[in-house]
């Protein structure tokens, strides 16, 4: 066998060097992939190690950074405009795990990303906590009130006071199902009309912000995956001719099972006038599952002309008679309002983009709380949620409670 020579030997702790440096980099974060010069990565915590109480969030960064934001289980917690790029966040008393996001920013808008979670300690047995996001809107008649500060709320859970874990107010990013009504009622270029409406919707969202869209009648026509590109989230339409009865209950049910394993602040946005004729899902199992969600639901709602002048018109379907549809259109608006969303009256079609931007302006309006509760046993019971604030005369919009895991 030759013997190695002395120069050869030489080179094996080169040779070694960046093997000892990647394992070394191993025990933080990834750093996102350049974009543009633009680089990020968590430096504490370490991925895996358990988070209790006050915990330092490290970012380290590469490139011409004008800020850095901070997220915790999908929700926005901290900003840093200037080094050092730290925050310090209240991750609560919880042994559960958490996911820690790191979004640096550009002088040109562009954006990288990384992200890590924190471990738990094993124990036998363990009841898990998750944090309870409430997304409130706060107004003096029709204005809103954006001047509020975390000391100004108050929450409770089954009318118990709850400490606030996370405070934020503005411009959160959410994830939004579109779901728009293309039955036969929206034949005759009604459906262009709406869809140039969600064209608009989906050019105003930020880089953040991601939505799909689903189109409905008597079945889904045309359903897009959650993009933030609205060259995406508007693939295919030209080709959806409206036509066919109208499976209100059965896609809104789809598009919450499609929100459900999203983070952050969901939104449901549904065009429609509400009177379900292909249905085979109640209306009542719908509202179960956006309890047990907390999916924030808008309803659009489509009034016919008759509707404008005499009021809601009785209907019955193939499934249902005239005091059933009643009852079902009933729990449907209980649905929206008790998830903090709202009824708006929509005339006619073209009204549906101004409709849209309303509910964009609400979405960027409200303030993000979240707590931890302090009554939380596993046992799959009705949690009531109320938020009161301590200036008089305002009105507070947000989840009326949620169905415990």
């Amino acid at each position: 066998m030759k013997r190695p020579s002395s120069s050869s030997l030489l080179l094996l702790p080169l040779l070694l060097l960046p093997l000892l440096l990647r394992q070394d980099a191993g025990a933080q974060a990834p750093a996102a992939p350049a974009v543009g010069g633009l680089r990020v990565s968590i430096v504490t915590p370490r991925p895996g190690e358990p988070a209790f109480g006050d915990v330092e969030v490290k970012a380290a960064v590469q490139g011409n950074v004008t800020k850095v934001e901070f997220y915790l289980d999908g929700l926005r917690v901290g900003l840093a405009e200037a080094p050092p790029w730290e925050v310090v966040i209240d991750v609560g008393q919880q042994n559960i795990e958490h996911r820690i996001e790191v979004v640096a920013y550009d002088r040109s808008g562009r954006t990288a990303t990384t992200s890590l979670k924190t471990g738990v300690i094993t124990s036998d047995e363990e009841i898990n906590v998750a944090l309870r996001p409430l997304f409130v809107n706060v107004a003096r008649g029709d204005q809103p009130v954006l001047d509020l500060g975390r000391g100004d709320f108050e929450v409770f859970d089954n009318g118990a006071r709850q400490q606030l874990v996370t405070f934020e107010r503005g411009d959160i990013p959410f994830t939004a199902a579109l779901l728009l009504d293309s039955s036969s009622s929206m034949e005759g270029g009604l459906l262009e009309t709406a869809l140039d409406g969600a064209k608009s919707f989906a050019r105003a969202m930020k880089s953040l912000d991601e939505a799909k869209l689903l189109l409905f009648s008597d079945r889904i026509l045309l359903e897009t995956p959650f993009t933030s590109a609205p060259s995406i989230l508007t693939l295919g339409l030209g080709s959806v001719e409206a036509g066919g009865g109208t499976a209100l209950n059965d896609s809104m049910y789809l598009a919450l099972k499609k929100l459900e394993p999203r983070t952050g602040r969901r939104v449901l946005i549904m065009l429609s006038d509400g009177v379900d004729v292909e249905s085979v899902i109640p209306m009542k199992r719908v509202r179960t599952l956006a309890q047990g969600n907390q999916v924030v639901i808008y309803w659009l709602r489509l009034r016919s002309e008759e509707e404008q002048a005499e009021g809601p018109v009785p209907s019955f379907t193939a499934w249902r008679d005239v005091e059933s549809n009643m009852r079902e259109k009933a729990l449907l608006r209980e649905t929206v309002l008790e998830s903090g969303g709202r009824i708006l009256n929509v005339d006619s079609v073209d009204q549906v983009g101004g409709a849209l931007a309303r509910v964009l302006k609400e979405l960027r309006e409200q303030y993000v709380l979240g707590y931890y509760p302090s009554s939380s046993k596993g046992s799959g019971s009705w949690h009531d949620v109320k938020v009161q604030v301590r200036r008089g005369g305002l009105s507070v919009r947000t989840h009326r409670g949620y169905i415990e895991p």
